[in-house]
């Protein structure tokens, strides 16, 4: 059995506060201004459906759950296990600062904020659809790997309709289709990529990306065909790279089969 790194207990200690302040953060905008995330935002063509905001409460608590699995286990079932409790410790600072920031409508910061989660759970889903860390336990790796496929999807498409949000309320009319579709194509586009290159080891990541595809469909439905159509082909563009991705990970896993001729 190989001898992996181990994670720092300081920093397993500091991703489980975090994760417990992004979750506690979501308080503070009912309390301290008397609204939730995003009030001030704008309806979109693109915007999910309410009830795809669900998938925060399921995030929040895994990554509480992951936190702990850090601190108890100083690894985080990965062959990097710091660069990965950074890229998460970092995502929960950021997460908790931008439920703030978003209610409170200071500018742009919200989707900065969103960006920069967006980039380091991309980071993550890199690492953790990696070789796992073979003396760590195999549930920590599986652990991780479902809650860093979910939080990394969801950020994925978060960030565009954030974006898009600050657009549609500053210098887009928000009534005009056109430069909305570019925006969820580029979001297909990056969550298929990604899909394609970790997918196969995350399939929670392909998931939520469907999950969201399907809100901004049901969400557009009686408003608008071309972006229930958009969406209707990302979700397919979407699954047939989970496919291949799948299918790579099967040949490295087995590269004797029979399949092979070998």
């Amino acid at each position: 059995m190989s001898t992996q790194p181990r994670l720092s207990r300081a920093l397993a200690w500091t991703a489980l506060i975090l994760a417990v302040c992004q979750a506690a953060a979501v308080f503070i905008p009912l309390v301290q201004f008397g609204g939730e995330p995003n009030d001030s935002g704008v309806d979109l063509y693109i915007s999910p459906a309410g009830y795809a905001f669900g998938i925060w409460a399921v995030i929040y608590v895994l990554s509480i759950v992951v936190g702990v699995m850090f601190v108890r286990n100083q690894a985080t079932g990965t062959r990097s296990p710091r660069r990965l409790a950074i890229d998460l410790a970092l995502t929960f600072a950021a997460a908790a600062l931008w439920l703030i920031v978003s209610a409170a409508d200071v500018g742009w910061i919200p989707s900065i904020l969103l960006t920069v989660m967006a980039v380091a759970l991309l980071d993550a889903a890199r690492i953790a659809a990696g070789p796992a860390d073979d003396t760590a336990p195999h549930s920590l790796n599986t652990t991780v790997r479902i809650t860093v496929g979910i939080y990394a999807a969801w950020a994925t498409a978060a960030v565009f309709v954030n974006w898009a949000s600050d657009l549609g309320r500053t210098v887009a009319d928000p009534d005009s289709l056109g430069w909305q579709l570019v925006i969820l194509i580029a979001a297909a586009v990056v969550g298929i990529v990604a899909t394609y290159l970790v997918g196969g080891a995350l399939p929670a990541y392909p998931i939520v990306l469907v999950w969201a595809f399907v809100a901004i469909a049901v969400n557009a439905w009686s408003t608008s065909t071309v972006v229930v159509v958009c969406c209707a082909i990302a979700i397919v563009a979407v699954i047939g790279a989970y496919v291949l991705a799948r299918g790579r990970v099967v040949r490295r896993a087995h590269p004797l089969s029979p399949a092979t001729g070998s």
